[in-house]
């Protein structure tokens, strides 16, 4: 491919699903990436992959709230801007879409952007003033002029639509790695040994960021409510604004003695809890994708979702998830008393159905192909324009 940039913010280990989806574009597409980049969120996580270039932004608010960057590091990025053929723009709201929308601009470069869920309802339930500034001074211009906006899912794309014109939106869903190839028997013994769970409990799975966003006590306290005699939860994850201890002490607070904060989990023991779990729970107020959920479907695991999920109207329909009909707790509870109180042929038939759900839609080979023809219109229309 032509000289493809990412340009992105904060591209660390940390980041969880937002920098996995920039790695899979660099990947594709053989993009250099580059990253507005806290020195604090470098130094904690490391660089989500060695070959990116980071440009730190500054200390203090400004930097903090808009990552903004000195004349200096601006003039950098800039540089690398007016060299490439083609800008993703990752992420919105903060000072790289102001320098990329200035210089392809400028310079005719043609460029993506992809908000990453940014475009949420729920995003505007706080930060409104700040939001809706940045859309009147940059962002209607950095989205009226971009070649493509990219979704993720065809809900994330309609919720966009009252903020920014569906004209040229184009939903493309990323894709997740091919499942190990494990036995669900073999993982469930693991799993249930490995966490002291009683040995024939069902296991809900909770992967994630330990954020408020994501609505853990909230979940906690449904799981407690529905009252599940052969059923566990586990909830794994980086710590975010949660820790794993403050988990596990609210839940033992209000005596949810089927729950159990794991902390972050990687590699083959990730792996082993994806392919041994009955269901994946997902209560976040907000996902546009949720990689964690499709990560489980792609090992059998049916979903339990809330309505901020983006893909849970879909699974719903594609027989492969249980959606709450909204966020009260009386709904979660339902949801997953249904779930609990499945036969086995009918667990077995939506295990099936999410695998199969993953093969059509969420393969390297689908992205790849998505992907690539996208980008290969705008450089063919770049060129002959």
């Amino acid at each position: 491919m032509a000289g493809i940039l990412n340009v992105t913010v904060d591209y660390t280990k940390d980041s969880g699903g937002s920098a996995l989806t920039v790695q899979q574009f660099s990947q594709v597409l053989g993009a250099q990436t580059v990253s507005l980049t806290r020195q604090s969120s470098l130094s904690t996580s490391g660089s989500y992959s060695d070959d990116c270039i980071h440009i730190q932004v500054e200390d203090g608010f400004m930097g903090n709230a808009y990552d903004y960057i000195s004349k200096r590091n601006a003039q950098q990025l800039r540089d690398i801007i007016r060299n490439a053929d083609l800008i993703i723009c990752h992420k919105i709201f903060r000072y790289h879409n102001q320098v990329i929308l200035q210089e392809c601009m400028a310079k005719g470069i043609p460029y993506v952007v992809v908000p990453h869920g940014s475009l949420d309802p729920y995003v505007f339930t706080y930060g409104y003033v700040q939001k809706r500034a940045w859309l009147m001074l940059f962002g209607n211009r950095l989205f009226r002029n971009a070649n493509a906006v990219i979704y993720a899912t065809q809900n994330e794309m309609a919720k966009a639509t009252s903020r920014v014109p569906p004209a040229n939106g184009k939903v493309i869903a990323w894709y997740v790695p091919e499942p190990q190839n494990m036995d669900y028997d073999t993982c469930r013994e693991l799993v249930w040994s490995r966490y002291g769970i009683k040995r024939g409990n069902q296991i809900y799975l909770m992967l994630g960021r330990l954020h408020p966003m994501k609505r853990i006590f909230e979940a906690i306290r449904g799981f407690k409510t529905a009252k599940l005699s052969n059923a566990t939860l586990l909830i794994a994850g980086t710590e975010d604004e949660y820790t794993v201890e403050q988990i596990a002490s609210y839940a033992k607070d209000i005596g949810a003695i089927n729950v159990s904060a794991i902390g972050p989990v990687y590699g083959s023991e990730k792996d082993e809890l994806l392919a041994a779990c009955d269901f994946s729970l997902n209560t976040s107020y907000r996902e546009n994708y949720c990689y964690s959920i499709v990560e489980g479907l792609s090992y059998g695991a049916p979903a339990v979702l809330t309505p901020g999920n983006d893909l849970a109207s879909t699974l719903d329909q594609e027989g492969c998830a249980i959606c709450c009909a909204d966020y009260d707790n009386g709904s979660l509870v339902k949801a997953l008393r249904r779930s609990a109180g499945m036969e086995c042929v009918d667990i077995a038939t939506m295990r099936n159905k999410a695998q199969d759900w993953v093969r059509t839609n969420a393969t390297y080979e689908t992205f790849q192909h998505n992907i690539l023809h996208l980008v290969n219109d705008i450089m063919d229309c770049s060129i002959h324009s």
